[in-house]
């Protein structure tokens, strides 16, 4: 093998391959004529050494990436994102239980505990920390005021990212943080979000912000701190659950469709069958319906706005009608075909489109009045209903409710009404939870 042939096989550093070629050299003018026939066999055994030396630091090289947080490139859009230890995690009951501790949030910013939901920090078993700026519980400022941690136990952690476009990794502290892009359409926005291992503590923690700029200061001055109490705790391990009388049972989820005609009444329920307690059944109860009658009505004209989807958000009304109430139509309809996240993203085309407005006219009998009244849903195949106004009449319940189709989804337009029953059997010991859809064609296309 040649001194060339070496270099290119072997790339390592300039200064080894000159105190290679330099040791050749010596040996072939120093060697006796006799004995420079022998040269090449030398040389075999100085290229033998350095291949053994080289192959030494190109696996001390890789092991280094055989531990800690790792990162994989799977199809085009998607990345694979594992932990692996160097040693075995301690068990989770002996774990000192951590939570976020930002050193920097963007301006405004405060913590959050648990928002409206005072539990949702114990239960969740990942561990979510929320800040949000002014202290605003809900979104109205929009996602960008929010930043949220998610805490993970590192052995656990195990991610397949998808709609990635843009990959970085550096180090905080020695701490790898690796910074995801995503993008969810062709020429669509795009969000971020970043990961940070901490192998000391045998945690992981994500965290979501919009402004890629503040997210990198966030996750620079991200550290962990001890939780102080079972509130703060991001796991499950410390709540004292009541005893679950049906931890032994057998359970089982199924799923039935109904179609019923115009006019013919049908049973709609949500009830838990054979409750130990009435606790187990604060929204049970049993009503007939019927959906006696359909017709086009020219947009919301002379109807009360307040039983609007949305009565007060004047950007949404101006999407679906005129300032006099009138449908807006034609419009600018927008199609999503959804990709995989992995090889491909979702593709959108837009198109004008025309679209009509009906009123459905729905009769509600209570059979056994539920908790707070009848809570029952009403949809349609092109969406949910975005009108509904009741009275009483005679002993039942009339709801009128309106939906909007495209012209091209009256043929097969339907109306859904989805309800629930779950049947404990104590002699059997299973529970059977079912969903039941119940569908009326409209018969508006023909």
């Amino acid at each position: 093998m040649k001194t060339e042939e070496l270099k290119k096989l072997y790339p390592v550093t300039p200064q080894m391959h000159r105190s290679v070629e330099n040791t050749l050299q010596r040996l072939d003018n120093a060697a006796p004529e006799r004995y420079r026939r022998r040269k090449s066999v030398r040389r075999f055994v100085i290229v033998f050494a350095v291949i053994l030396v080289t192959a030494a630091l190109t696996t001390a090289a890789y092991a280094t990436q055989l531990f800690g947080l790792l990162t994989e490139k799977v199809g085009k859009y998607g990345v694979d994102l594992r932990v692996v230890e160097e040693t075995s995690p301690s068990p989770s009951s002996a774990r000192i239980h951590m939570m976020p501790n930002p050193t920097y949030l963007p301006e405004g910013c405060r913590q959050m505990i648990g928002g409206e939901d005072e539990d949702h920090l114990i239960l969740n078993p990942e561990g979510v920390t929320s800040y949000n700026k002014n202290g605003n519980y809900k979104y109205t400022d929009g996602n960008d005021t929010w930043v949220h941690f998610h805490v993970y136990e590192a052995d656990k952690f195990h991610e397949e990212a998808r709609y990635i476009v843009d990959r970085t990794e550096t180090e905080y502290n020695g701490h790898k943080t690796v910074f995801l892009t995503r993008q969810f359409e062709e020429n669509g926005d795009r969000d971020q979000y970043a990961i940070k291992y901490f192998e000391d503590r045998g945690y992981v923690v994500d965290c979501y912000y919009l402004d890629m700029t503040e997210l990198r200061k966030i996750m620079e001055g991200l550290e962990l701190r001890e939780a102080e109490d079972d509130r703060d705790t991001p796991t499950v391990d410390n709540i004292n659950d009541p005893v679950d009388p049906y931890a032994g049972y057998a359970f089982s989820m199924e799923e039935e469709q109904r179609e019923y005609r115009l006019g013919e009444t049908f049973t709609w329920s949500f009830q838990i069958v054979n409750a130990p307690s009435p606790d187990y059944c604060y929204q049970d109860g049993k009503y007939e319906i019927t959906v006696k009658a359909v017709k086009e009505h020219d947009g919301v004209k002379g109807l009360d706005r307040n039983n609007l989807l949305a009565p007060d958000d004047e950007e949404w009304y101006s999407r679906y009608f005129n300032d006099d109430g009138s449908l807006k139509t034609p419009y600018i309809r927008t199609d999503r075909e959804n990709g995989d996240g992995i090889n491909s993203l979702d593709r959108v085309e837009t198109a004008e489109a025309n679209r009509r407005f009906y009123l459905i006219t729905i009769e509600v009998k209570a059979i056994k009045e539920a908790y707070g009244g009848f809570n029952g849903q009403f949809m349609t195949n092109a969406g949910g209903a975005i009108y509904r106004e009741n009275h009483n009449e005679n002993g039942s319940k009339l709801y009128t409710v309106g939906v909007i189709a495209d012209e091209d989804e009256l043929s097969g337009l339907a109306l859904r009404i989805p309800s629930h029953e779950t049947v404990i059997d104590d002699k059997t010991e299973t529970i059977v939870s079912k969903d039941v859809l119940s569908v009326v064609p409209l018969s508006v296309g023909q």
